[in-house]
């Protein structure tokens, strides 16, 4: 191979991730070369951040970027990545279990109870506002409002940039 017509497509964090770009590049018919800088005799001589540069003839560039961004896209939609930074050094944290507050659950419970009575008593309704209003439009909303407090919340999974620290939920 001529190195003058070589040039860097991307670089990788991992072998793994590298091999797939590359196979992938080559079931489409590019030639690609990996360069891992870790194996270099003049480790750190490229900086702070080595990795392994998959690296492609300068005719296939264009083509290249289109399967990368195949990739990359395929990838995003698997794998959790950072909003921030764009990293994919993404370590899960514990679930975070939904829970709801005694207040709030308190409050679900009377919303429950006034609604419900709201529905069978009619008198209770009379007491509350001479319309009939509540007992058929505003006390189902109640009754709702009631079950949603009392209802635990949803459990998410979220996840932590290892680059920048942010921390999400996918």
């Amino acid at each position: 191979m001529d190195n003058e017509g070589l040039i860097t497509l991307t670089k990788c964090g991992n072998t793994i991730a590298a091999d797939e770009i590359a196979s992938k590049l080559a079931s489409n018919g590019i030639t690609a070369s990996l360069h891992d800088e870790l194996n270099d005799p003049a480790y750190g001589a490229y900086g702070p951040n080595p990795g392994i540069e998959v690296r492609v003839f300068k005719k296939d560039y264009e083509q290249s970027l289109r399967i990368l961004k195949e990739i990359r896209t395929s990838r995003s939609e698997q794998l959790p990545w950072c909003p921030r930074c764009g990293s994919d050094k993404i370590k899960a944290l514990p679930n975070k279990e939904g829970k709801r507050s005694t207040p709030a659950i308190l409050l679900g419970i009377v919303l429950m109870i006034l609604s419900c009575a709201g529905l069978i008593l009619p008198s209770f309704v009379e007491a509350l506002a001479s319309l009939r209003l509540y007992g058929y439009i505003i006390s189902p909303f109640v009754l709702l409002g009631g079950v949603l407090l009392v209802l635990p919340k949803q459990d998410y999974k979220y996840y932590q940039c290892i680059e920048c620290g942010k921390v999400f939920k996918k």
